[in-house]
């Protein structure tokens, strides 16, 4: 039996920007099924087609679609259609969905932005599934959340997976230097914790393996669970992909406390929540101290990730839902 074709739709670069490097939508989203080995996958990135040929990618994208026919289309997108060169038409995506009959799976990853809830509710005429993560209720504020379904963020589990490597960091920061984020770790710092901290997509970038290396090295990271202005009055509270990522690398995820990651995951039994930098830096102290109870929540972490939260888990919910939607284009036609 031939294997389903999935064709993704999706920056090449952060943001569209080459200098900004490889976008973390680019080396987590299809590699996280392609690592399944039960589907064949292509990418079209208008970014990089925008870059080699000096020219829009929306006539060689519905040309791929005609070769290659895919069984169904998976979408990221953060600008509305039409307005840049780095996404397609309202028109291209009409024909895709409407004219070539190939679902559309659009997956969002921050509906907490009332701009991408904007962008998703004028893209619901032309998607079949619209997966969303971050906040369960991100779609509170979308005119027509009928196709929106909520979950976890999947990982390539060739990269996210406890390599058994020597913990020889106490405590990580990995990932953009946010201005809340830098005071908590200067806080860690001016205490005399010895915290190592880099990366961030659009500042000192790495690369996906290099993170993943250095999650299997930490004994604890520490992830935030806030988005936007810390000045929202009330905070937004999300739970963000670098949650699973050291979970899914076996360090202890000790975490700001917020209500969405306390949705999927139980606090103190499989990650530790802290409420103040004081109460963040007492945490570190004890379970740097107490080598047991850090493993053993870090294992039952890394444990529910695997088995509730996979890579295979998303990718079979998605085959599922677009199952529906084929049964209901052959009726149509």
């Amino acid at each position: 039996m031939t294997q389903p074709h999935v064709l993704f739709i999706l920056d090449k670069w952060g943001m569209g920007r080459e200098e900004d490097g490889v976008s973390e939508w680019e080396t987590n989203i299809w590699k996280s099924l392609e690592a399944l080995g039960l589907t064949q996958i292509s990418t079209f990135h208008f970014d990089e087609y925008y870059q080699l040929h000096k020219e829009l990618g929306d006539a060689a994208l519905l040309a791929k679609c005609t070769d290659e026919k895919p069984d169904f289309i998976c979408l990221v997108l953060y600008k509305v259609p039409g307005s840049y060169h780095t996404v397609p038409t309202y028109e291209t995506l009409h024909t895709i969905n409407h004219i070539m009959k190939i679902p559309i799976v659009a997956i969002w990853g921050d509906l907490q932005s009332s701009v991408l809830r904007y962008v998703a509710d004028t893209l619901t005429p032309y998607t079949n599934v619209n997966m969303f993560t971050a906040l369960s209720t991100g779609v509170n504020n979308i005119a027509h959340p009928e196709t929106f379904f909520y979950s976890w963020v999947p990982k390539d589990p060739r990269i996210f997976c406890d390599l058994g490597l020597n913990r020889d960091i106490p405590i990580s920061y990995i990932g953009s230097p946010k201005l809340p984020r830098v005071a908590a770790i200067k806080f860690l710092i001016d205490h005399g914790i010895d915290i190592y901290y880099t990366g961030g997509e659009r500042d000192t970038h790495i690369s996906t393996e290099e993170y993943g290396q250095l999650l299997n090295r930490s004994q604890i990271s520490l992830s935030f669970s806030r988005s936007g202005d810390p000045a929202d009055n009330p905070p937004i509270h999300v739970i963000n992909a670098r949650t699973f990522e050291i979970m899914l690398c076996g360090a202890m995820l000790l975490e700001q406390y917020g209500i969405e990651t306390a949705k999927l995951y139980e606090p103190f039994i499989d990650y530790v929540p802290y409420s103040t930098h004081e109460d963040m830096l007492e945490k570190v102290k004890y379970y740097l101290a107490h080598d047991n109870e850090r493993m053993k929540v870090a294992k039952a972490g890394c444990q529910k990730t695997m088995t509730r939260y996979s890579s295979l888990r998303f990718w079979r919910m998605v085959y599922d839902k677009v199952d529906d939607v084929l049964v209901q284009i052959k009726k149509e036609v």
